[in-house]
């Protein structure tokens, strides 16, 4: 395995995907959200940066703003999680539960 073909710009634009997928993912699904957008209105920004290069893969810690709306709350957030990348996959293995129900 390992990160040879990885490129600390490709890690970055790979994991803030993956972390905008798994969010909508999360929204989409949840049966008490009216409605939800990947952008912030209250300043939180989208943000990654590359935290250790290892045999593994590489690790990017990233920031993702995202909103929702529920029968009772408005809510302007951000996500924060881990990433591993490699050549051939991106796994999140940590980070704040995006569970507004």
């Amino acid at each position: 395995m390992g990160d040879s073909g990885v490129s600390k710009g490709a890690a970055k634009e790979r994991a803030l995907s993956a972390e905008e997928e798994h969010i909508a993912g999360q929204l989409e699904n949840a049966p008490c959200v009216e409605g939800w957008g990947l952008t912030s209105y209250a300043g939180v920004e989208e943000e990654a940066r590359v935290t250790n290069r290892t045999a593994d893969g590489v690790y990017v810690a990233v920031t993702h703003p995202y909103a929702y709306s529920t029968e009772t709350v408005e809510a302007d957030v951000g996500s924060d999680a881990r990433y591993l990348v490699t050549e051939d996959a991106v796994e999140r293995v940590g980070g704040t539960e995006v569970s507004p129900c």
